[in-house]
């Protein structure tokens, strides 16, 4: 073919692999997230979830709230912080359960076989766990705050916004990685994600503070999500927001990075020997 017969190509119609690839890895990820919330859908309607999920755990913050203020001036106030904090971390750890709905659903072969990457699927598969744990963490807070005498202003209630969106997510990625864990044993889901958020309830500080609980647990809480965010959102809302709040967010974020390197590397695995030794649900 000689240069003159040769197509030619304008610069703006060729797009870079990798912005096609980012792309793609988005509209995957896009997908599995509305597959997710649709199913969430199923399960509650904005009414029930209200008066029904919503109540309950504003129940559970508002009963150790009441403790609280029977232990003495100031324990009210740690004590909602604390509980409704975990709250939102609670439904990080929930991804530990929802992620093996595919295996349940019958639908990870078709995950495993397909030429997209399973990790990315279940990664976004999920996704619906961190508005609900926000909004439950954040609404108990404002109605609360009267009862444990706690004064709220705009800006605390953004920097607190974000600092619940912060723990959510670094919770969801611990979350993902023992879902990854108990992909193929369904049966320890539950066990699973109730030990891990026991454990958090005990070093991470939303009962009593890290310190309280001797160096050697104090030191396991650090590697955990939420030790560093609820210490950020106590600063916040005792209007001593500052560099070292700043600090620990970066703290969290870098904590919740490990985690999620750990559960993609974990899934990642998992699907690359199920398609080389034909063990396409994840079974071996």
């Amino acid at each position: 073919m000689s240069g003159e017969d040769a197509p030619t190509i304008a610069k703006g119609d060729i797009t870079p692999a990798t912005s096609s690839g980012f792309a793609r890895r988005l509209r995957i990820l896009g997908w599995a997230a509305r597959a997710g919330a649709a199913d969430y859908g199923t399960v509650f309607t904005w009414k029930t979830w209200l008066l029904g999920w919503f109540v309950r755990m504003l129940a559970q913050v508002l009963f150790f709230t009441t403790i609280g203020q029977l232990l003495g001036p100031g324990q009210a106030r740690y004590l909602l912080i604390g509980n409704a904090v975990a709250l939102v971390a609670l439904h990080g750890i929930f991804a530990t359960a929802s992620t093996t709905w595919e295996l349940q659903n019958g639908t990870l072969p078709l995950l495993v076989a397909s030429p997209s990457s399973p990790s990315l699927v279940l990664l976004g598969r999920s996704l619906f766990w961190l508005p609900d744990g926000v909004a439950c963490g954040l609404g108990a807070i404002l109605i609360l705050a009267p009862v444990a005498d706690l004064h709220l202003t705009v800006a605390r209630v953004a920097l607190l916004a974000a600092l619940l969106v912060l723990v959510a997510t670094t919770s969801y990625c611990l979350g993902l990685f023992l879902g990854s864990l108990v992909l193929t044993a369904a049966d320890l889901r539950n066990v699973v994600s109730n030990a891990a958020f026991t454990v958090m309830m005990i070093v991470c500080g939303p009962e009593v503070p890290a310190s309280a609980v001797g160096p050697v647990l104090g030191r396991i809480g650090d590697f955990l999500p939420l030790t560093h965010g609820l210490l950020a959102i106590r600063e916040v809302l005792a209007a001593e927001a500052g560099a070292h709040t700043a600090a620990l967010a970066g703290w969290e974020t870098l904590v919740g990075a490990c985690w999620l390197a750990a559960a993609v590397t974990a899934l990642t695995w998992r699907a690359r020997r199920s398609r080389r030794d034909g063990a396409a649900l994840f079974l071996t």
